[in-house]
This record gives structure tokens, C-alpha cells and sequence, in this order.
């Protein structure tokens, strides 16, 4: 169906919502107003099974909490490591701020190892007889293949 439901419902949604709160709270007004079940004591087997649950009981309890571990720092000794590690990270900072910058003319140094730098030897020579068979087989190879009929 490809209508839409405003089609259909006489009313907007806003009173259909509004309907649907006053229709609930009526709802749950009339099941508070009637007399609440009597609640039976509970039995003996009900009682030992619940002892029996609580005495096997799959959580810790507070009795089971192992004591502070000794060779802990405190706290205060945490931040004492912690502050001076911060002040060797400044010590160290002003240390290279106080070096002096030898990082320069990189242009000049890469044209003067260029220029003291000596060329690899060729790895093979053009007349090599070996280069040629190489490559007399690689053309061997690459023909193509005869068509099957």
C-alpha cells in the first residue's frame, strides 16, 4: 500500500500520541488499584537452595581481597621519578639548543663528493660476446608461437 497513514487516521500525531500516553497512565492507574497477590513464606527447600547459592557464590568477597603489595612506589615517589625525568628531557633540550648548527652549504659538499667520487666500472662492455647470445636467446623467446589448427 503507498498511501500514507495520515490518509487514514482522522487525527494529526501529536493527538495520537497524546491518546496513547493517557490510554497508559489509565492503564497503569487501574492495575495499581487492585489488591496486590499474598506472597506465600518461602519453603524449606526454596531456603536451604538460596544458602546453598550464596555460600558458593561465584563473586569475592571482601575477605578475599589480597593485601597492598609492599615493594610498591607511593605516590610521592612517582612523582618524583616522573619530575625528573621531565627535568633531563630540559637539560638535554638546552644542551642541543646550545650546539651549534653544522648542517650547511649542502650544496657545495654534494658537488665536491660528486666531483672526488668515481664512476662504477660498465658491467658489461658493448662487444661482449655473452651480452649478445643473451639477448639473441631473448628474442628467440619472444616470437610467437605457431597458431594450432
Amino acid at each position: 500500500m503507498n498511501a500514507r497513514p495520515a490518509n487514514f487516521l482522522p487525527i494529526g500525531r501529536g493527538a495520537l500520541a497524546a491518546t496513547a500516553g493517557v490510554s497508559l497512565v489509565l492503564a497503569a492507574g487501574t492495575a495499581f488499584a487492585a489488591s496486590p497477590p499474598a506472597i506465600s513464606p518461602p519453603s524449606p527447600v526454596t531456603t536451604r537452595a538460596m544458602a546453598g547459592a550464596e555460600a558458593e557464590s561465584p563473586y569475592p568477597t571482601f575477605e578475599a581481597i589480597p593485601p597492598t603489595p609492599k615493594d610498591v612506589r607511593s605516590f610521592d615517589a612517582w612523582k618524583t621519578a616522573i619530575a625528573d625525568i621531565k627535568l633531563v628531557g630540559l637539560e638535554m633540550h638546552s644542551q642541543a639548543a646550545a650546539e651549534p648548527w653544522t648542517l650547511f652549504n649542502t650544496e657545495g659538499w654534494a658537488a665536491h663528493e660528486r666531483a672526488v667520487a668515481t664512476p662504477p666500472p660498465p658491467v658489461t662492455s658493448a662487444t661482449d660476446a655473452s651480452t649478445d647470445a643473451i639477448v639473441a636467446q631473448m628474442r628467440e623467446r619472444a616470437k610467437q608461437p605457431p597458431r594450432s589448427r
